[in-house]
């Protein structure tokens, strides 16, 4: 018969081999990092709350799988405590021990994932669920838009466009026609904003109805914007315009631009939507106004 010592060593051993074999399987299986897999599908402040709430789920597998086998172990060596009174209460105080455990670490998850349901059930202003958050159901969740520490953007499902073309864009009536006005830079800009926020973006003004060189040079009342404003040129004085005003009438909210204009390098940038209804972007070449 194995001695008590032995069987201690035996039990730690069967125990961590199958801990460990239920790490590894499931680390490959779980998907722990549930984004970053492509141009499309970069990491968000959501896909962090995710990926942490798959960690939990993660280690409740685990929690399981060891209350089961420290139970089963405290089991047997209960058996062949023989009328040891000390080995028999080593044996009790394993059991409760691991059932103490497990009921905290199962409220803990409890409380994570009642949290997690009741932010993913309220809608934002804009209609979207906070942080992009969405639940499967009680103990699922996925994210619905992309995001960041400074905001949320759309998730736009679509291709990127490559250029500064008319087809690529929408626009408030008759401002296509300022399409020819703005700089190089300008359509750099405005071309990494349309693959940030997607086909909801609806520019509001490049240059001036009243035309760039006329407002530029001889400014009057006829011009829509400030004198020396950067749809003018600014302070450039390039000929061209620095400056684009993005609606925030078409399912966009004013941090879905600014984010877009920080991550695309824009040098200014201004929220008018009280006001006017857009978000105004400049250029890196020109931050006055």
């Amino acid at each position: 018969m194995l001695k008590k010592s032995n069987l201690n060593k035996l039990f730690i051993l069967l125990f961590s081999l199958s801990v460990f074999l239920f790490a590894t399987t499931n680390a490959n299986a779980a998907g722990l990092v549930p984004c970053g897999v492509g141009a499309t599908d970069p990491c968000t402040l959501c896909h962090f709350i995710v990926g942490i709430k798959g960690l939990i789920d993660w280690g409740m597998g685990i929690l399981v799988t060891v209350s089961i086998t420290a139970i089963s172990i405290a089991g047997v060596m209960y058996v062949i405590s023989s009328g040891d009174p000390a080995f028999a209460k080593k044996a009790k105080d394993f059991v409760t021990s691991v059932v103490i455990g497990f009921a905290l670490m199962l409220g803990a998850w409890l409380i994570i994932n009642t949290t997690l349901y009741l932010f993913s059930a309220k809608a934002g202003s804009d209609g979207k669920y906070n942080l992009g958050l969405e639940s499967k159901n009680w103990t699922s969740f996925s994210c619905s838009t992309v995001s960041t520490t400074m905001g949320t953007l759309p998730m736009t499902g679509e291709a990127p466009i490559s250029g500064y073309t008319k087809e690529n864009f929408n626009f408030q009536s008759g401002i296509d026609a300022q399409m020819g006005d703005a700089s190089t830079a300008l359509q750099t800009l405005t071309v990494c904003m349309r693959n940030k926020l997607g086909s909801r973006m609806t520019i509001n003004s490049i240059s001036d109805s009243a035309g760039l060189t006329h407002c530029a040079n001889s400014y009057d009342s006829s011009c829509a914007h400030t004198a020396g404003s950067c749809h003018y040129g600014g302070t450039v004085k390039s000929g061209s315009s620095e400056a684009v005003d993005i609606s925030t009438k078409t399912g966009l909210t004013v941090d879905n631009i600014l984010t877009a204009a920080r991550e695309c390098s824009a040098g200014y940038t201004k929220d008018e939507s009280s006001s006017a209804n857009h978000v105004h972007v400049s250029t890196s070449a020109c931050k006055n106004n």
